[in-house]
């Protein structure tokens, strides 16, 4: 698997495709329409699937030419992709690269569905702190503007 960090690394900084623009979203998502989304175990199975489709994409990259360079113990034969290499210390990398991503997207929607209700929760702490706060924000303000009005 670090053959695998290493590479995927290199090659997002090497890919020109890395320094276009993003595509923009048609529709922008609320963080809860994205929360409730992420919570959602039919979303959860394509979004892991469509991670493990682009993960192909991928690992189909042919890092052969690289051999010379690479440790030898990691075994990196002249005519390897990424997929062939990883493949090798993992017969069932299909299936755990599906169940990973769709243990990420399942976490991701517990903590987002979290963190909106956080957000809520902040939001009405710091109204009370506000609303609390507020006699002493107004004495400490009186002397100012009484300092600032002429005749004082």
């Amino acid at each position: 698997m670090k053959t695998l960090a290493l590479a995927l690394a290199l090659l997002a900084v090497a890919s020109p495709s890395v320094a276009q623009e993003a595509p923009r979203p048609r529709h922008r998502l609320t963080p809860e329409d994205a929360a409730r989304l992420l919570a959602n175990p039919a979303a959860q199975n394509l979004i892991a699937q469509k991670i493990a489709s682009l993960a192909s994409i991928v690992l189909d990259t042919k890092v052969g030419p690289l051999a010379a360079l690479a440790d030898p113990r990691d075994d990196v034969r002249p005519d390897d992709t990424l997929y062939s290499i990883e493949r090798r210390h993992d017969p069932d990398l299909d299936r755990h690269l599906y169940e990973r991503s769709h243990r990420g997207v399942a976490t991701a929607g517990a903590i987002a569905g979290g963190a909106v209700t956080e957000a809520a929760e902040f939001r009405r702490t710091a109204a009370r702190l506000r609303a609390a706060l507020a006699p002493l924000v107004d004495a400490a303000e009186a002397p100012k503007s009484r300092q600032q009005r002429p005749g004082y």
